[in-house]
């Protein structure tokens, strides 16, 4: 008796999630409607961002993470690179001289980077939380917010 009940319950999810689905492409036209959700198909930039963040973590991170897990040294010449290569604070504002780049888009650039490493991705991104909050708000040594 139970397992008809589940066996009738499935069937009729089933059903219902097909009838759902066929009438939103009856009423769209098309199992392709353009949607106002997210879109998680990358533009050229953005591969190109992913790629070169790829790149720095296989040729530069990977190779001595390991011994700065070891020595707990900080990853000074990393950070500088990384940021030569425009892999840091990737949201600064481009009126303040970044490159002005959304959220998914510096996600892309971490998930490589931690890839590597994920301590010096960390101190990578560190510095980040904090230039986020002040180029956002514009917040002045004395806590005022700038215009």
């Amino acid at each position: 008796m139970l397992f008809n009940k589940a066996v009738r319950g499935g069937v009729q999810s089933v059903l219902r999630f097909q009838s759902t689905s066929t009438a939103a492409v009856a009423a769209t036209g098309s199992q392709n409607a353009p949607s106002t959700g997210f879109c998680f198909e990358m533009t050229d930039q953005q591969k190109e961002f992913q790629e070169l963040a790829r790149k720095f973590s296989r040729e530069e991170i990977v190779p001595v993470a390991a011994a700065y897990d070891r020595s707990g040294e900080y990853p000074f010449p990393i950070i500088k690179r990384a940021w030569e290569l425009g892999l840091m604070n990737s949201h600064i504002p481009e009126d303040c001289g970044g490159m002005g780049l959304g959220i998914f888009d510096s996600c892309l650039i971490t998930e490589e980077l931690a890839y590597g490493c994920t301590g010096v991705q960390t101190a990578i991104e560190a510095n980040s939380a904090c230039s986020h909050t002040w180029f956002k708000y514009r917040i002045s040594s004395t806590g005022d917010v700038l215009d």
